[in-house]
């Protein structure tokens, strides 16, 4: 499923500070993605991406140009960044979640513990509930809107303005995978099957589990990337206010 970045060009100036450049390649590479499928490994690439641009931004925002930049501009893209950390944090405990659903399922698998309709029941509820949590978020992403940039404002607001609404579609793409994605859902489906009565094999359910479970702490280890280097950049532009 093709993710669509309705996020215009800033066309960002590179005769203003090399940076500047580097910062518009990082830019054209994630509305490059929108072209691929949402799959785990191309999210991977997007939050992979996204962790980039922002240490480009972030060393661009340490020049000694950008040291006198207008509060009120700033003032509106730090409330974007707590923003862009809460979605993040929201991402990070849906992951956690499904993470332990699997490995509370790999438990009972192993144990063979309780009947074999009561290990589905339990698993389908933690999946729903996890779906849920996700399909919520997802609503929440695209409830979110962010200003369109003006072509007027300094190049730094422009690059966190365009940062921002960026970042939301590709958490919005994560949340769209974690609720119904055939990558996600595929995972789900293969562990479901084997879990009915008559088709189970242990070995292979063990193995559906752990695969699912690698895609998911893959994502988790880049979303906690993403989140450090979200902090390491709200702190940056609470300094510029503190200027």
């Amino acid at each position: 499923m093709a993710t669509n970045f309705h996020v215009r060009s800033i066309s960002l100036p590179s005769e203003f500070h090399p940076l500047a450049a580097i910062v518009e390649e990082q830019f054209s590479r994630l509305r490059a993605s929108q072209e691929t499928s949402t799959s785990s490994s191309d999210l991977l690439h997007k939050l992979d991406s996204l962790r980039m641009l922002y240490e480009c931004i972030d060393d661009f925002l340490q020049l000694p140009t950008q040291q006198n930049l207008s509060n009120g501009n700033l003032d509106e893209v730090l409330n974007g960044s707590i923003r862009i950390l809460d979605i993040c944090d929201v991402s990070r405990d849906a992951l956690s979640q499904m993470k332990e659903c699997l490995q509370k399922l790999e438990s009972s698998i192993r144990r063979r513990s309780g009947d074999d309709n009561e290990m589905i029941s339990s698993y389908m509820a933690a999946r729903k509930k996890i779906s849920k949590v996700a399909c919520k978020s997802l609503k929440n992403v695209k409830r979110s809107e962010t200003k369109r940039v003006n072509s007027d404002q300094d190049p730094a607001i422009k690059m966190l303005s365009e940062a921002e609404a960026i970042s939301l579609k590709v958490f919005e793409s994560l949340f769209s995978l974690i609720s119904q994605s055939k990558t996600i859902n595929n995972g789900w489906s293969s562990v479901s099957k084997l879990l009915k009565p008559k088709r189970v094999s242990c070995e292979s359910l063990l193995r559906e589990s752990e695969d699912l479970n690698s895609s998911i702490q893959e994502l988790e280890q880049n979303l906690e990337c993403l989140y450090r280097r979200l902090v390491k950049t709200r702190v940056s532009i609470l300094s510029l206010l503190n200027n």
